[in-house]
């Protein structure tokens, strides 16, 4: 994917279900996996923040791996990576950033504005130079379950 023109595509059940799991884990920043095909969502995956902090996560790594497993078995693609801003930061932090290692794969970022929670996604390219790209894409709700 080179993240110019990309929509990704999510039906709304799954935008749902990550903001459950978010509204439910709201002290500390939830996480998790979207999969699908051809930029569409098919299965979102909530995963246990290990660290259980509102500034950090980290996906419990046994979670992860039963989850990329399933993945592959179904041929899907991970398309989007999320989790949340409790603190409010709306966009990417230094540490998502620096921690970012998934090229291609969206990373999707919810926050509150204005009291309720809303999500931006993003592409974080980090080059081949240390040069550090970030390019918001395009995220639509598909009304259809």
């Amino acid at each position: 994917m080179d993240g110019l023109g990309t929509t990704l595509k999510l039906r709304r059940m799954h935008w749902q279900m990550m903001l459950d799991d978010i509204t439910e884990r709201d002290m500390e920043e939830a996480c998790g996996l979207v999969a699908g095909v051809d930029q569409t969502s098919l299965e979102v995956f909530p995963v246990t923040n290990i660290l259980h902090s509102p500034v950090r996560y980290r996906m419990d790594p046994e979670q992860q791996l039963k989850y990329f497993n399933q993945i592959d078995k179904n041929q899907w693609e991970i398309l989007a990576i999320y989790h949340s801003h409790p603190q409010g930061l709306h966009g990417p932090s230094p540490i998502d950033i620096a921690e970012a290692s998934y090229p291609g794969v969206i990373y999707l970022i919810w926050s509150q504005i204005h009291g309720g929670w809303n999500c931006l996604g993003y592409l974080i390219d980090k080059g081949l130079v240390g040069k550090v790209e970030i390019i918001q894409i395009e995220v639509e709700i598909d009304e259809r379950e």
